[in-house]
């Protein structure tokens, strides 16, 4: 299995017994290890992978503690196949995941900061520009094929909730998303209308299969959403990284 080598994630082939048969490149640059799997993680978990690594469990998803270079306690998650009595497991990082997530977020505040007004010298102008930074003010991230991030940006508005359901709710129909996290991190204010339209863009969403997830609300933004009807399904936290630790990695 050379091709093994050049995988892009760490890789270990394995014995039933967890000798190491085969690595990545990549494994050898994240991880010092023996002849065993058992060598690259945190000893609290050696119970847990020896009675769901093997032979009888044909494929299974695991979340471990490993012992990489630069971190003794890397969150990872392993996908884990057996075939011909050998085990073929893949190591992604889940902490990097969500430091990614949160990269793109960063980068998408700083195109909207970007944004020079001085340079609109007309009416058409502004209102192209104004329906372009609707659709920046929520773009829309794939975490895993079934969840998806939508970062919001600016006033909540009618206008950009208008702008929000052409560009998503295409992406929904015959999808496999299962989760929708919206962050409101970045929101200033709500308006009425904006509160009204989203209430009704988030009731579209769940009759199209999806759960919806809120966070980043602070106090302001919860108040105001209190005084309407509560959104059903739906479950509202006040940090980013933990929804999408909680409900999209865990």
């Amino acid at each position: 299995m050379e091709q093994a080598k050049h995988l892009p994630l760490a890789f270990f082939k394995i014995k039933p017994n967890f000798q190491i048969l085969e690595t990545s490149d990549k494994t050898k640059q994240q991880f010092l290890y023996g002849d065993s799997l058992l060598t690259v993680l945190d000893e609290s978990n050696h119970q847990k992978v020896k009675q769901h690594i093997h032979p009888d469990i044909h494929e299974v998803e695991l979340e471990v503690i490993m012992k990489t270079k630069d971190n003794p306690l890397a969150v990872f998650m392993l996908f884990v196949k057996w075939e011909d009595n050998e085990g073929f497991i893949l190591c992604q990082n889940k902490e990097r995941q969500v430091d990614k997530v949160a990269g793109q977020l960063q980068q998408l505040r700083n195109r909207l900061a970007e944004t020079d007004f001085a340079l609109l010298e007309s009416k058409e102008e502004l209102e192209t520009a104004m329906k372009q930074i609707n659709l920046l003010s929520a773009p829309f991230i794939a975490l895993t094929p079934n969840a998806a991030l939508i970062p919001l940006f600016g006033t909540l508005n009618e206008m950009k909730l208008v702008a929000m359901e052409s560009s998503i709710l295409p992406r929904l129909y015959d999808s496999d998303y299962q989760l929708l996290l919206f962050d409101f991190t970045s929101i200033g204010e709500i308006t009425k209308e904006g509160l009204d339209k989203m209430l009704q863009f988030f009731e579209v969403v769940r009759l199209l299969g999806q759960e919806v997830i809120i966070c980043g609300l602070n106090p302001d933004h919860a108040r105001a959403i209190n005084k309407q009807t509560c959104i059903p399904e739906s479950i509202t936290t006040f940090n980013l990284q933990d929804a999408i630790r909680n409900y999209v990695f865990s």
